[in-house]
């Protein structure tokens, strides 16, 4: 790893840099009654050689009139201007406290463009001279130019610019030139009038092999803030001698206290030098630069940090300190942070120590308050401490941080409508301490609310300008008396689509409707439904802003009123005799809890469940049959009953409960188990049967459009198993036979009795990811769409060795289904071939065909499957 080595000096003068002791929070520097400079600063320029672009030039200049506080206007900036960096400067005063002056000038400019081979000190010196008078510029015959000649007097500082072309003499005399990047000399202005340049050398040509170069590298080191590493690296070495220049003008200002030498524009460089990773950078990824503090007009640079009295340690800008009062804040949305946040993730400098900081996240109408730890780097010295509080709480109920983490990502959840967040530091704050921020969101709705009132407003509530959170699971309950009107007249729905999901339910469960997208005006829907109405709202973004519904309740339940039916199935099947079995099976109160045990104010459904006729009997497994069953009410489930005693179902339930509120994922109504411990689930019916069936006999009923809708749904079914679930779940059994469609051909993804959470721990490296598995299998049901017909033996694909083989098995349109016809259209004959190359694509992977190049992930294949979509649309 690269080192960030923010030093003036090569490794011969590396020992006079000294590393801070972190123990001693007295190190810093002194003052020994030295001149400071307290009025307006002019920073004369004698550039020095051929090698210069104006473009260079003016990011120079613009650097040192960019050093003046006042000249930025707006609001502050999140990364540090130098102004910002000039401030931290200005701590240091004179003996009588005026601080350094607040505004920076460039003055007079001078250019010298003869010879600049074997340039010796002499030379160097005696055009330093030159610039201080006119007649003595003159005689160097146009090869020194100057705007005006430099004018000596206590608020001006000359600098000396060398391009990279100047080359010096290999000599004793000429050493510090050619080793060092920046330095001193000292010059006879006029008679009796000496005066010291400042002085700073680009790298050579060879940027690798020069140390000056070394200014810009590190970890998070992009590219030069303004396109070249010679003129970026200048700019930090002359701001790094303009503040030794104003804060010990004649040698005896400020110093290192403990005798190095060091200045304010050095004594941070030790600092830089011994982080191997490098300080903090800002990283443009698009222009492909990096920097640390921004200029006038748009530009940036990369500065070395100062040393800050005040908090004794290294910085950019003064540090935010805060005051004994608690901050409320009002918003449902926002983030908060101490040290210096950039792109919301890293800080740039330490946090200051001795705080004691205290905010207060209160809005009413929220159910709770859910925090993001996006970023944590705290001194690990037990002093440091963040609390995220329950309201009014003891320490017990808090969530308390204190360890040094770097890259943390960390939730909590804090219920009601006020939250504290309380931070407090040490006396002293190590430089690698960054800080912290913390994103904070209000949730509007949690868990299970039951309406009893005649009519009202339900919903998740537009907030102008803000969106809802991620990680909801709301349930709404509708209670109507059965058979009795209950109606929903939606007034606003903006939903992130395909991710999150507003559905309705009528009912034991039965969903009539799935919203996800945006709708308006003439869209928005209105239903008329009876009974007991559930509205069930989960996300998985934060893109939408919510929705709101005006809801009417002809005949509302009592509040207090109770209802328990009782479940009876009676169970006859082939070889056993079983005249009756009782068995309850308890509605789940909210799909995303794995909780099963029934509470007392939770319905019972009655059940009859006959299977002496042979049309009863929908399914069959190699441990269980699935039932058709007829509810009192006339409505129709489906009840998976094992064959033996042996069949726990506990995994299957977890999974169905966290998944099932997908629209194309199939729903568990219920489960039970009887006297035999036996274990039964109770689903929705899917009238439509399995796609396996409907291929094989009513295939020419599911156009090419349906089919590519089915294919569309059952993708998304898996990326809610796959991506949106934690921990995420694979299927492992993805099969045309466990692809349900209802009366309309919409699909959803059953058989989960193999699923499971997933896991890297595979017995053989070569083995394919349990995901790659559930991809490779989606890959074989888009061939069956695509053929028309069912594979019966899968496991006889698995042993393709080559992509060629791949393309022979799925083939290209002569293998297509013959019954539905090739379209005409250009675009939908180019959507076919390209959910041939999908599947194609799919099956590869779970060949370990070209595996390390292709590597499908589910939410590539489904982004394939929505633009084979808009070829079939497009017409």
């Amino acid at each position: 790893m690269r080192g960030f080595l923010l030093t003036a000096l090569l490794s011969l003068f590396i020992h006079q840099f000294p590393c801070l002791p972190s123990d001693d929070s007295s190190f810093g520097l002194s003052y020994n009654g030295g001149k400071i400079m307290t009025r307006p600063v002019r920073v004369s320029l004698l550039w020095f050689g051929t090698g210069w672009q104006e473009s260079g030039k003016e990011a120079i200049r613009n650097a040192i009139n960019s050093l003046t506080p006042s000249r930025y206007l707006g609001k502050n900036s999140e990364v540090p201007t130098l102004g910002d960096w000039w401030n931290i400067v200005r701590q240091y005063t004179d003996s009588s406290n005026d601080p350094v002056s607040d505004r920076v000038d460039v003055g007079s400019e001078c250019f010298y463009t003869g010879s600049e081979l074997n340039m010796t000190r002499d030379q160097v010196i005696d055009i330093g001279h030159s610039v201080f008078n006119k007649t003595l510029i003159d005689a160097f015959r146009g090869n020194l130019t100057c705007n005006e000649a430099f004018e000596v007097n206590e608020n001006s500082i000359f600098h000396v610019v060398f391009s990279h072309t100047v080359i010096f003499l290999d000599r004793k005399e000429q050493t510090e030139l050619m080793v060092s990047c920046s330095g001193d000399l000292q010059v006879e202005a006029f008679a009796g009038a000496n005066v010291t340049l400042g002085w700073a050398r680009a790298p050579q040509k060879d940027a690798n092999s020069d140390q000056c170069s070394r200014f810009l590298q590190g970890k998070s080191y992009l590219g030069p803030p303004n396109g070249d590493e010679k003129i970026d690296s200048l700019v930090g070495y002359i701001l790094s001698k303009i503040t030794e220049g104003v804060t010990n003008r004649d040698g005896r200002g400020w110093i290192a206290n403990d005798g190095s030498g060091m200045t304010v524009g050095s004594f941070c460089a030790s600092t830089i030098q011994r982080r191997p990773e490098g300080p903090p950078l800002f990283r443009d990824g698009e222009r492909k630069v990096s920097f640390n503090a921004v200029g006038l007009n748009g530009y940036r640079y990369i500065v070395q940090y100062i040393w800050d009295q005040k908090i004794q340690n290294c910085a950019l800008k003064v540090s935010e300190t805060c005051n004994f009062n608690v901050i409320v804040l009002k918003q449902p949305k926002g983030y908060l942070n101490r040290g210096l946040a950039v792109n919301h993730t890293d800080g740039l400098q330490p946090y200051p120590p001795n705080q004691m900081c205290q905010w207060s996240v209160s809005y009413p109408a929220a159910k709770f308050i859910s925090f993001t730890m996006n970023y944590l780097s705290l001194t690990a010295n037990g002093d440091d401490t963040l609390q995220i509080c329950p309201s009014n709480s003891s320490l017990a109920q808090c969530n308390v941080l204190q360890l040094l983490e770097k890259n943390s990502n960390r939730k909590f959840k804090v219920m009601g409508s006020k939250a504290t967040i309380k931070f407090t530091s040490g006396d002293h704050v190590s430089f690698e301490s960054r800080g912290w921020e913390l994103s904070y969101s209000a949730g509007f709705c949690n868990g299970k609310e039951d309406v009893y009132n005649h009519d009202g407003i339900i919903g998740y509530p537009p907030l102008i300008g803000f969106s809802y959170i991620e990680g909801l699971s709301c349930l709404w309950i509708l209670h109507g008396k059965p058979g009795t009107l209950v109606s929903l007249s939606f007034t606003h729905i903006n939903i992130s689509e395909d991710f999150d999901f507003l559905a309705i339910y009528n009912g034991a469960k039965q969903q009539v409707a799935n919203f996800s997208g945006y709708y308006s005006g003439s869209g928005l829907p209105h239903l008329n439904l009876t009974g007991e109405v559930r509205i069930a709202f989960a996300t998985q973004t934060e893109k939408g802003q919510g929705w709101s519904a005006n809801y009417f309740i002809a005949s509302p339940v009592s509040r207090n009123s109770k209802t328990f039916l009782v479940i009876i199935i009676v169970v006859s099947a082939v070889g056993v005799s079983i005249s009756l079995a009782f068995i309850a099976f308890a509605l789940r109160k909210n799909r995303s809890r794995c909780s099963y045990a029934m509470d007392s104010d939770e319905s019972l459904m009655l059940m009859r469940l006959e299977t002496i006729r042979d049309e009863n009997l929908i399914g069959e497994g190699p441990s269980a049959v699935v039932y058709r069953a007829v509810l009192t009410d006339g409505k129709c489930i489906a009840v998976k009953a094992p064959k033996g005693t042996a069949s726990p179902v506990d995994l299957e339930r977890e999974i169905l409960s966290k998944s099932s509120s997908h629209p194309n994922i199939i729903s568990l109504v219920g489960y039970a188990h009887d006297g035999l411990q036996r274990h039964y689930l109770a689903f929705e019916f899917m009238s439509g049967g399995n796609l396996r069936m409907n291929l094989m006999e009513r295939g020419e009923r599911l156009d090419w459009e349906k089919r590519l809708a089915i294919a569309l749904q059952i993708c998304s079914a898996i990326q809610m198993l796959h991506m949106y679930l934690k921990p995420p779940i694979y299927h492992g059994n993805i099969a045309s036979e466990n692809i349900l469609l209802d009366e309309l051909s919409n699909a959803k993804l059953a058989g989960f009795s193999k699923a499971d959470y997933c896991s890297n721990n595979r017995m053989n490296p070569g083995d394919l990811s349990e995901m790659a598995e559930d991809i490779w299998s989606f890959g074989i049901v888009l061939v069956e769409l695509l053929r028309g017909q069912n594979l019966d033996d899968r496991n006889a694909y698995k042993n393709f060795r080559s992509l060629e083989e791949v393309n022979e098995f799925v083939g290209n349109h002569e293998h297509f289904d013959r019954r539905l016809g090739i379209p005409d259209e250009q675009s939908r004959i180019m959507g076919l071939a390209k959910l041939g190359e999908i599947a194609k694509w799919c099956i590869g992977l779970g060949c370990g065909v070209e595996r390390e190049r292709n590597n499908p992930q589910i939410g590539d294949v489904l982004s394939g499957l929505k633009q084979v979509k808009q070829m079939f649309c497009c017409v």
